[in-house]
């Protein structure tokens, strides 16, 4: 089976952020506790669109990471409701990149102003990360995981808001024991 995986992360060191995020967007989801400054919250809504409810109502930053092993990947950074980074690569038959929004110092200050960076980096230490030619480059060089560690973003592989929701009807004590939040909404469309 191949990885789908769709996160948000919202630069926070509390849960309750993104808490208080899916509230105020009226939508369900899950929450996982703050860790390395970010905040995953697996809202519920259309998989692999921007979640505009979501983010309409996000003051902060979030990162949208969508992860569909077998057809591609992309990266988008919210400031606001304002997209001030995105970057797609996909992959049907042959690849695809969407670099329109790929606004590489973006991502620097990001990455650098986390103070539980891995290490500061610099303009071509992304280039080098988001510049791929062909499928097999992609597959050897793995950018979800190497972007996400400078990141350092944690519970972007293997999840989605399907996947928890499926994982807390089979394990609902193990699910609870990470800490998960359930947000339900009072209303969804």
């Amino acid at each position: 089976m191949s990885e789908f995986s769709e996160s948000y992360h919202l630069f926070s060191t509390e849960q309750n952020e993104g808490i208080k995020l899916l509230k105020s967007a009226w939508l369900r989801g899950y929450v996982y506790p703050a860790s390395h400054n970010w905040v995953t919250i697996l809202p519920s809504g259309k998989s692999f669109q921007p979640n505009k409810r979501l983010i309409n109502r996000n003051k902060g930053i979030l990162v949208h990471l969508i992860h569909a092993e077998d057809h591609g990947w992309s990266l988008s950074v919210y400031d606001g409701s304002r997209r001030t980074f995105h970057f797609e690569c996909t992959w049907e038959e042959e690849i695809e990149v969407n670099q329109d929004e790929y606004h590489r110092e973006r991502l620097v200050d990001l990455i650098n102003l986390n103070p539980n960076k891995p290490r500061s980096v610099t303009p071509l230490d992304i280039t080098k990360i988001f510049y791929i030619s062909d499928f097999e480059e992609a597959m050897e060089r793995d950018p979800v995981n190497q972007i996400a560690e400078l990141l350092r973003l944690e519970n972007y592989e293997w999840n989605s808001y399907e996947y928890v929701q499926q994982e807390y009807k089979d394990n609902p004590t193990e699910m609870n024991n990470k800490g998960i939040e359930i947000v339900n909404g009072i209303f969804t469309f």
